[in-house]
């Protein structure tokens, strides 16, 4: 349902306001059915599909569209977890948080009723899982004590630090062999 209001001060605004934008409604109708997601249904010979009257959404539409939601939702958790579960493997000094451990296992709960409440055929309750399940995977994934470990494993460190720090240590090294030796030459002199 769409309701227009109109500032208390111009009440005859109301009326004209809802002629000039009438036929705008009508047009956008079509287009917000589309960004919504709610695809133009190509019907079968032999069936029959009831008008759905001034209803911008049918019952069966908004199923539909709880159900694809849904399926989406699954499966971005589902692929969040995952790239989770390839980082923390491949970086070997990761320390999991236990906020991080709650989440995962938030998700992973989540995307269980989830598809538990898809089965069942209680969409609502499924979609409200599914976006539960997309919340809590991508907090664990995004949690600050995580982001600065993305950025800097341990093979990028010794390559950025190397060069840095390998013309300074070997005058150094050299200087103290150097010292070495004298020190040695002068005990062996007295």
């Amino acid at each position: 349902q769409i309701f227009l209001r109109t500032p208390p001060s111009l009440p005859h605004l109301s009326i004209s306001l809802l002629w000039c934008t009438l036929p705008f409604l009508l047009l956008s109708l079509p287009t917000a059915r589309l960004l919504l997601g709610i695809q133009k249904v190509q019907r079968l010979p032999e069936t029959i599909i009831q008008s759905p009257g001034n209803m911008v959404v049918t019952d069966w539409e908004m199923d539909r569209l709880l159900w694809v939601r849904t399926v989406e939702n699954i499966g971005t958790a589902t692929n969040t977890l995952t790239s989770l579960a390839q980082l923390i493997g491949e970086i070997g000094n990761i320390v999991i948080n236990d906020n991080i451990a709650s989440e995962v296992y938030s998700a992973v709960a989540s995307v269980q009723l989830s598809l538990e409440e898809l089965e069942a055929g209680r969409l609502l309750l499924a979609f409200q899982a599914s976006k539960d399940a997309i919340t809590s995977s991508e907090k664990a994934f995004f949690d600050p004590s995580l982001l600065h470990l993305l950025y800097f494993p341990d093979d990028q460190k010794f390559a950025i630090y190397i060069p840095l720090f390998l013309p300074v240590c070997v005058p150094v090294v050299l200087s103290l062999l150097k010292s070495g030796k004298d020190l040695k030459w002068r005990r062996k002199v007295d």
